[in-house]
C-alpha cells in the first residue's frame, strides 16, 4: 500500500526493515544517548571518517564501487539504473555514450562542488543512471508532482518518473523515492562546511539556489513510505567496505525523527527506542536488544504478540504475564516491529 499523506510521519515511523545488519554494533556507539545538536554532531563525527576515492582512475574508483554496490541481484554482470529501473552491463561503464553514467543525487550545481576527490566522489551520493535520464533530471529538485508534471519515458516505455521543468521539479519513480531521500539526508548530515567542504542544507524551501535542496517534508515522507530493502542494505555494506563509512538513515531509519521530525531533542538509544500508541496500557521490558537466539520479555498482561517485517511476514508468540522466554534462532536476522494486542510497539533487532 502506498501512503501519500505527508503528515503521517509518526505512524510511518513504526515501519522498520528486515535485512542482515552488517554494521558493527559499536559503529554508532558514540551517538547513543545523545540528542539535538549533540546527536547530529556525534553522527557527523562518525561518518566523516572515510576514504576519499577518485572519480575515475586506474585504481579503485567510483565506477568500481558502483558496479558492486548497485549490482543487479539477478545478474552479477549488470547494474540497476536509478531512474530507468533497468539492468544493463556494468563493466562497459560509459562506453562512448552507449553505456551508463554516474548521477549525483544531490546535484553538483546545488552544492557548489564538482567531481574532485571528496564530496564530488562520495559514492553514497552516486547512482548508476541512464545517460539521457540523468541529463533530463538535470539539477531539478525532488517533490511531488502528481498530474502537474509530465510523465518521463525511456526507450518508448514510461518510467514512473515525472518532470516539471519550468518549476524545476522532478518526482522519481515510487520504488526509489526512499532510497533517494536517504541519500539526501546523508549528504545534509555528512557535509557541514568543514575545511573546503560545502555546507549542504536540506530545507523546506524550493528553488532558492545555493546549497538549499528539499522539499524536506516530502523527503521524510518518502523515507518512511519507501522503506529500506535488501538491495539498499547491500549497497550500504559495499560502500562501507570500499569507502569506509555508512549511511545512518539506512542502518537506523528512526534517526530521521530525531534529526528532522517529531523526536528532535529526544535522547536516541537504538535498542531502547519504544514507539507507543495512544491506548497503551502497560510498559514492556525486553532484553537483550539486539537479540541473538533468545528474547526475554516482562509484561503485566497476557495474550499474543508478533514480530512483523515490512514484507508482511508475521512470527507469532504466546505471551504470559510476567517473564517470557522466546526462541528466535530460526527467525532471519534483521529489524522488526514487536506488536502486542494492547497497541504497544517496540523495535527489535535480531542479529544472529
Amino acid at each position: 500500500m502506498k501512503i501519500t499523506n505527508k503528515y503521517t510521519l509518526a505512524l510511518l515511523g513504526l515501519i522498520m526493515t528486515i535485512g542482515a545488519v552488517a554494521q558493527p554494533l559499536t559503529y554508532y556507539q558514540d551517538a547513543w544517548n545523545e540528542n539535538g545538536n549533540d546527536l547530529r554532531e556525534a553522527l557527523y563525527d562518525i561518518i566523516k571518517v572515510h576514504t576519499k576515492l577518485p572519480y575515475s582512475s586506474s585504481s579503485t574508483d567510483t565506477w568500481d564501487v558502483l558496479k558492486a554496490s548497485d549490482v543487479d541481484p539477478a545478474n552479477s554482470s549488470n547494474v540497476i539504473l536509478i531512474y530507468a529501473g533497468i539492468s544493463v552491463n556494468g563493466p562497459q561503464e560509459y562506453n562512448g555514450g552507449s553505456g551508463w553514467n554516474r548521477e549525483h543525487v544531490w546535484p553538483r550545481s546545488l552544492g557548489n562542488f564538482g567531481t574532485s576527490t571528496g564530496v564530488g566522489t562520495d559514492v553514497h551520493n552516486l547512482k548508476p543512471a541512464t545517460i539521457s535520464l540523468n541529463s533530463t533530471r538535470s539539477n531539478h529538485e525532488f517533490d511531488y508532482l502528481g498530474t502537474s508534471g509530465n510523465a518521463v519515458s525511456y526507450g518508448g516505455n514510461t518510467t514512473g518518473n515525472r518532470l516539471n521543468a519550468s518549476a524545476g521539479l522532478w518526482e522519481p519513480r515510487d520504488d526509489v523515492k526512499g532510497d533517494l531521500a536517504r541519500i539526501i539526508m546523508y549528504m545534509d548530515l555528512r557535509y557541514e562546511g568543514a575545511g573546503s567542504e560545502p555546507d549542504l542544507v536540506m530545507r523546506e524551501a524550493l528553488n532558492t539556489g545555493g546549497t538549499t535542496f528539499a522539499v524536506m517534508s516530502t523527503l521524510l515522507t518518502w523515507h518512511f513510505q519507501d522503506t529500506v530493502d535488501q538491495f539498499e542494505l547491500n549497497r550500504n555494506n559495499v560502500i562501507a567496505n570500499l569507502q569506509g563509512n555508512r549511511n545512518p538513515f539506512i542502518d537506523h531509519p528512526e534517526l530521521a525523527h530525531y534529526l528532522y521530525g517529531d523526536s528532535v531533542g529526544v535522547v536516541w538509544n537504538p535498542f531502547l527506542d519504544v514507539e507507543k500508541m495512544d491506548d497503551v496500557r502497560s510498559m514492556v521490558n525486553i532484553h537483550p536488544n539486539p537479540a541473538s537466539n533468545e528474547i526475554f520479555l516482562t509484561t503485566s498482561f497476557a495474550g499474543r504478540a508478533s514480530l512483523i517485517n515490512v514484507k508482511g511476514q508475521r512470527f507469532e508468540f504466546k505471551l504470559e504475564e510476567g517473564m517470557n522466554r522466546w526462541d528466535v534462532s530460526s527467525i532471519p536476522a534483521g529489524q522488526y516491529i514487536l506488536e502486542f494486542s494492547d497497541g504497544t510497539k517496540q523495535k527489535v533487532l535480531i542479529n544472529h
